[in-house]
């Protein structure tokens, strides 16, 4: 993709050697932009994040960071190439205050965190209500809230999310998405993984149907809305009647 400040080329993964779980994926998003990528469950997608994250082995194919070669850099390197990553789960310390959190999120930058700081206070208003006390205090959608301020501690050009919105409810849901908005609106470029797919891809520029370890469709995110293949397939739409069908 031209203009992309993330890309990820035929991407071989996997937990086991000679078992790869993803297997040829490849992925781009640009400054701004918000891509998707959906698909059933076990095709691939959390752990093809996560490999892009750092977290998994790579075997083949090519991942680049604003023109850099990333590919197999283990996950602070990554932090500090610019990517941030907010996993499904155990996404923040909820033993620790949702300032020590932040600070936390920050231990790749040097010198004076006050203006990171304010930044995310400033952009989640509710946690900074909230800063002195500990984060197991918080919400569904205010940990999302918190993982996400924590991930942007290092100001990343690339925000990564596995499943932001599981287990949420549907006010929390808007809030989380509207977030992601507005960061996309300031020039990160975000990449998620959804199962709430008619939801992510009428947020997203893009999207791409993943279906076992492999692209099977991809493009605007209002085409994939639109196309009766990915409908029927991902999204629970029905199958059309056929005139004169039972």
């Amino acid at each position: 993709m031209t203009g992309a400040v993330f890309t990820a080329e035929a991407v071989v993964a996997g937990y086991v050697p000679g078992l790869p779980i993803v297997q040829g994926a490849s992925v781009a998003v640009a400054a701004g932009e918000i891509v998707t990528i959906i698909g059933p469950n076990g095709a691939g997608k959390s752990t093809f994040l996560k490999a892009l994250a750092g977290l998994v082995p790579t075997t083949s194919g090519r991942v680049s960071l604003a023109g850099r070669d990333v590919t197999g850099l283990p996950a602070p390197e990554l932090v500090r190439a610019g990517l941030g990553f907010v996993p499904q789960t155990g996404n923040v310390f909820t033993t620790l205050t949702i300032h020590e959190n932040l600070v936390v999120g920050a231990h790749t930058v040097g010198g004076d965190l006050g203006p990171r700081l304010a930044a995310a206070y400033a952009m989640f208003p509710a946690l900074a209500a909230k800063r002195g006390q500990r984060a197991r205090v918080l919400s569904g959608g205010q940990r999302q809230m918190l993982a996400i301020a924590r991930a942007l501690m290092t100001r990343p050009a690339v925000l990564m999310l596995d499943e932001p919105t599981a287990g949420l409810s549907p006010k929390a849901v808007n809030e989380v998405f509207d977030d992601l908005r507005r960061l996309a609106a300031s020039g990160v470029a975000i990449l998620l993984v959804e199962q709430n797919a008619k939801a992510a891809l009428r947020l997203s520029d893009r999207g791409l149907v993943l279906v076992e370890g492999r692209n099977r469709f991809e493009g605007r995110a209002a085409d994939l809305l639109a196309d009766p293949a990915v409908g029927e397939a991902f999204l629970g739409h029905r199958k059309a009647a056929t005139p004169g069908g039972a």
